[in-house]
């Protein structure tokens, strides 16, 4: 699969590397200097330099031929005009991240589906949902699915993901080790202490992850 991603941060860089080690073919464009060249020492991916709504540096990342456009610049405006533009140029599907909620009619209206980050701030206060000990990194689904980051403390036991007694809809996503090394977790991967751990789950279901994940003892002791 091919995928475009527009925007090197946080979420762009994360992204394009749990693709890159999928042996998916990935390509970011990154409009900062020093972060472009850090994505491209760091990552088995294309990274070009740029900004993303310009039509040449988009023509240059094939967008044309990308499975995917995924625009996730901190920006609703850049993220909107690189999805449409991808678009134009023939992008099977695309994808932006919405920073401000108030921006989610235009991109309705355009037809350009979204991620939403401010609707976060909503569930919280109605939900109180306890954030200690994770974070954030997107919401999905008007507010209903989150993709969370969670650390395994040191003193929990090595486990299987099998051990782990993980409420319905939990997606372990990926690992990453102290040592930088990424692992796309399966049913016999070990989960080891100082993991930090990738989660898909439904929101109100982010502190019984948290408490399976970090659970200091092991089940039935």
């Amino acid at each position: 699969m091919r995928v475009l991603i527009i925007g090197g941060g946080k979420v762009g860089g994360y992204l394009a590397e749990v693709l890159a080690d999928a042996d998916h073919a990935v390509t970011v464009t990154e409009s900062d200097p020093r972060l472009a060249r850090e994505l491209g020492e760091s990552l088995d991916a294309l990274v070009l330099e740029g900004d993303g709504t310009s039509i040449e540096l988009l023509k240059a990342a094939e967008a044309g031929r990308a499975d995917w456009l995924v625009a996730v610049t901190g920006q609703d405006e850049i993220n909107l005009v690189a999805c449409e533009l991808g678009l134009t140029l023939g992008a099977k599907r695309v994808l932006g991240r919405l920073n401000d909620s108030r921006n989610r009619t235009t991109f309705d209206a355009m037809g350009i589906p979204v991620v939403a980050v401010t609707d976060l701030i909503v569930t919280l206060i109605t939900r109180e949902v306890d954030v200690v000990g994770l974070e954030r990194i997107a919401v999905l689904g008007r507010g209903q699915v989150s993709l969370i980051e969670i650390d395994i403390p040191e003193e929990a036991p090595h486990r299987r993901v099998s051990d782990f007694s993980l409420p319905g809809q939990t997606i372990l996503v990926s690992l990453t080790r102290l040592n930088g090394r990424l692992i796309v977790p399966q049913g016999e991967t070990m989960v080891m202490p100082g993991d930090r751990v990738m989660v898909v789950t439904r929101m109100q279901q982010e502190p019984e992850v948290r408490a399976a994940l970090c659970r200091l003892e092991d089940e039935g002791v």
